[in-house]
C-alpha cells in the first residue's frame, strides 16, 4: 500500500491508499474513506464519497508527472504530492502484480514468463478509447506470470502480471 504525500504550499499532509477496481480506500489520521472512481479519462478523473451526512462528494482529480516532479488537482486546488513507500503486492517484498488502471483490451503481451525485464520496460500494451496504455516495469526484475491473453477485456486493479523483483 503507498503512502501518498500532498502538499498545498501551506500544509502537508500524508494518506495511504490502496485500489481494488474501481475502489480507492484512503487512510488519513485512523480514517479511511472509501472514493469510487466514477469517471476516468487518461489522468483525469471524477471520485465519488459519502460524507459523515451520508451525502454523496464528488472530487475532480486530474495528475501530471514531468521526471520527479508530480502536481495534482482536487477540485480545482493545486497540489504536489510526492509517493513515500509502495509495499508489494500479496505481502512478499519480491513479488509485484501489475494491473491497469482503466477498463482496456489486452492489445499486445511482449513479454513470456521467465523474461529478465529492466525498469520502464513495456510489458503489455493496452488499448482503452483508441489509445494504446503500455504496462511498464516498475523496477528491474523476472516475470513470474502471465494472467493475460491479447483480446482480454480487463478491468482495474485485476492482475495482468507477476513481476519477481531483481
Amino acid at each position: 500500500m503507498p503512502t501518498i504525500k500532498l502538499s498545498n504550499g501551506s500544509q502537508e499532509n500524508s494518506f495511504d491508499v490502496a485500489r481494488q477496481g474501481d475502489v480507492i480506500n484512503v487512510t488519513h489520521e485512523g480514517k479511511t474513506v472509501a472514493l469510487r472512481l466514477v469517471q476516468q479519462d487518461g489522468a483525469l478523473a471524477v471520485l465519488a464519497y459519502t460524507d459523515d451526512h451520508g451525502h454523496e462528494q464528488r472530487l475532480r482529480v486530474a495528475v501530471h508527472q514531468a521526471g520527479d516532479r508530480r502536481q495534482g488537482w482536487i477540485n480545482g486546488r493545486y497540489h504536489t504530492y510526492q509517493r513515500l513507500r509502495q509495499r508489494a503486492s500479496h505481502g512478499s517484498a519480491n513479488t509485484g502484480s501489475l494491473s491497469a488502471t482503466i477498463p482496456a483490451i489486452v492489445r499486445e503481451v511482449l513479454v513470456q514468463p521467465g523474461d529478465a525485464v529492466a525498469a520502464g520496460d513495456k510489458l503489455i500494451l493496452l488499448e482503452s478509447m483508441k489509445m494504446v496504455i503500455p504496462i511498464q516495469a516498475p523496477h528491474d526484475g523476472t516475470v513470474a506470470q502471465i494472467h493475460c491473453q491479447p483480446g482480454d477485456a480487463v478491468q482495474p486493479g485485476v492482475a495482468l502480471l507477476q513481476l519477481n523483483q531483481a
